[in-house]
């Protein structure tokens, strides 16, 4: 008797040992016990990340003798572990990752989770096969609520039924609902080429019914606060994720508001084209060279083509455009016929390339300079064969918008770039190809910054070709029924010019009230250059060139007549004629 008794006292001893060192919590059970007591998810991470061993979280995560419970939080831990470890060694910035804002969400989006991701994809895709166990896993894990956003940032691949279910099955009484749907709501937005291909299961779940015309715009097309959030790996990708907003999410959505949400009037034709600001970001390198013979005639009938923005300077000019860019306007426009679906297609890259040089400029204000930093930009516009990748034609530098000095204050080093060449204008240029006469007033036709020309040699500024033949220097002079009489201490300088409207309707040269960096300007100036002295508008003479008005192709002589002081008209040091448009200045000697 007392032997059965002693076996079963020690049977129950062990039954006790093997129950306790099964209800000993897990390591991700643990760490989630003591998050709860801390300040906050973020915070405990910041202050424990050392003393959280990823491997196990990575077992524990991946292991099916887990509990759904545990691998939700296994998961979530190794995620947001994964992410501070990226802020400790420097590869991401630690200046957002204090509160739950906007620019954290974009820190976190910014890290790719090489480790994390494929077990936050394996937790996620289980709501597709557990149903409601998946549901109670996270009702069971209940807070900290911080948890949904490094999990569903790591995510990499959600079908489009996985994310449809996410966002479309979360149970109505859960306490985390609001919570784990905003975290989804970021992913859907930061992820606009992943989404593409699930927006048609989205669109069945109903996600988009409350969406305004800018959410569309902002998370598929062009977003305001992340301008090169929509990016691929590929140039491949690039079409596949255009070739799904051509062909089918744009005429939807035109259909819903209005075609004329992603279109303007062009100044140019008067036609409607795409507006949207599209620019997709490649990760991937093209491949071109200068060399190759370049033929007299570009062939354009039954030919297809692409348009990229290649930027070589990003690592110089850190706040300037990614390295590639595929231009998604200039491909909306294109018939059907000129349409590549993928570079296997392409017959020509139409390839925008900027080149920025810093300089100095001192603006004057209330009397005190103040030295500002500058970028003088100017985009090169060339034609490659998309095959080969060799350079069929230079076909100039494009005018930029706003304009093409970029003033950068040294204080917070915020540069402003120029805006992408606009749809209409690229498309114009590459049809008109082999007739560059037809848009050469959209062109940067000059050769340099400060470049002294020659008498009768032309210059083109604007939508103006301008001549300069002659000058000469008189106190006073008669014409017609006028006599025109410098002011006292003064003499005119009577400038002799051919002035042609290169542009495609009327213009008016030199108008009282012009409009800078649009509109040129005539100066008289010294040989130090410093001094400038303005032209006069002589109403009265019919010569004066002033406020003239040209039909497009119109040409006219006349004289352009500007009031200089004795001590420099009548001096031994040379003067100069300056014409100029923006940065672009060029000097005539006066004799």
């Amino acid at each position: 008797m007392k032997r059965k008794l002693l076996i079963a006292a020690g049977c129950l001893m062990l039954f006790s040992l093997t129950a306790c060192q099964n209800s000993k919590a897990t390591l991700a059970e643990s760490s989630w016990n003591s998050i709860k007591k801390a300040d906050s998810f973020e915070g405990y991470f910041k202050e424990h990340a050392d003393d959280i061993d990823m491997e196990a979280l990575k077992e524990e995560a991946g292991s099916s003798d887990s509990s759904l419970s545990q691998q939700f939080k296994a998961t979530a831990l190794l995620c947001a572990l994964e992410y501070r470890n990226s802020l400790e060694s420097g590869s991401i910035s630690d200046s957002t990752y204090t509160t739950l804002s906007s620019d954290e969400k974009n820190a976190m989006y910014q890290f790719d989770y090489p480790i994390s991701s494929s077990y936050a994809d394996s937790f996620l895709a289980k709501v597709d096969t557990e149903g409601e166990q998946f549901w109670r896993a996270l009702e069971d894990a209940y807070y900290p609520y911080e948890c949904f956003l490094p999990l569903v940032a790591a995510a990499d691949q959600l079908e489009g039924q996985t994310l449809s279910n996410l966002v479309s099955k979360i149970p109505s009484d859960s306490s985390y609902g609001s919570s784990f749907k905003s975290a989804l709501d970021t992913w859907i937005e930061k992820n606009p080429v992943k989404t593409a291909s699930a927006a048609e299961d989205l669109t069945s779940a109903g996600y988009y019914d409350d969406w305004s015309l800018d959410d569309w715009k902002q998370t598929y097309f062009f977003n305001y606060t992340d301008a090169y959030n929509i990016k691929t790996g590929t140039v491949d990708e690039a079409f596949t994720y255009l070739n799904y907003l051509r062909d089918s999410l744009l005429p939807s959505l035109e259909t819903k508001f209005s075609k004329d949400d992603f279109q303007n009037v062009s100044e140019q034709t008067s036609e409607n084209y795409y507006s949207t600001n599209l620019a997709i970001t490649i990760e991937e390198e093209l491949k071109l060279t200068e060399e190759g013979d370049q033929p007299d005639t570009i062939e354009l009938e039954g030919k297809k083509t692409a348009a990229f923005y290649r930027n070589p300077h990003t690592e110089e000019f850190k706040d300037s455009p990614t390295p590639l860019r595929l231009l998604g306007d200039f491909m909306l426009e294109l018939p059907e016929e000129e349409y590549p679906k993928s570079t296997s297609e392409a017959d020509y890259y139409l390839v925008l390339t900027p080149a920025y040089e810093y300089g100095d400029y001192y603006q004057d204000t209330s009397g005190n300079a103040t030295k500002i930093q500058e970028v003088y930009s100017s985009t090169s516009i060339d034609l490659y064969d998309a095959k080969t990748g060799a350079l069929l034609r230079h076909i100039g530098n494009i005018t930029e918008s706003p304009s093409s000095r970029i003033f950068k204050d040294l204080s917070d080093e915020a540069a402003q770039y120029p805006e992408l060449v606009s749809a209409d204008i690229l498309s114009y240029i590459y049809h008109n190809i082999n007739t560059p006469e037809t848009y050469i007033a959209l062109l940067d036709n000059t050769a340099g910054l400060g470049s002294e020309l020659q008498r009768d040699e032309s210059i083109i500024l604007g939508n103006w070709e301008i001549t300069y033949h002659s000058s000469q220097i008189v106190k006073e002079f008669d014409e017609g029924m006028f006599r025109y009489t410098a002011n006292d201490g003064c003499q005119f300088v009577r400038g002799e010019f051919t002035i042609t409207n290169k542009g495609t309707e009327n213009d008016t040269f030199l108008p009282m009230i012009y409009t800078v960096s649009e509109d040129p300007i005539a100066q008289v100036t010294d040989s130090k250059r410093e001094n400038f002295y303005d032209c006069v508008n002589a109403v009265t003479n019919s010569k004066c060139l002033n406020s003239t008005s040209l039909e497009a192709g119109e040409s006219k002589d006349g004289e352009i007549i500007f009031e200089v002081p004795d001590e420099v008209a009548l001096g031994t040091e040379p003067l100069y004629i300056a014409v100029s448009l923006g940065k672009q200045i060029f000097y005539y000697p006066l004799n």
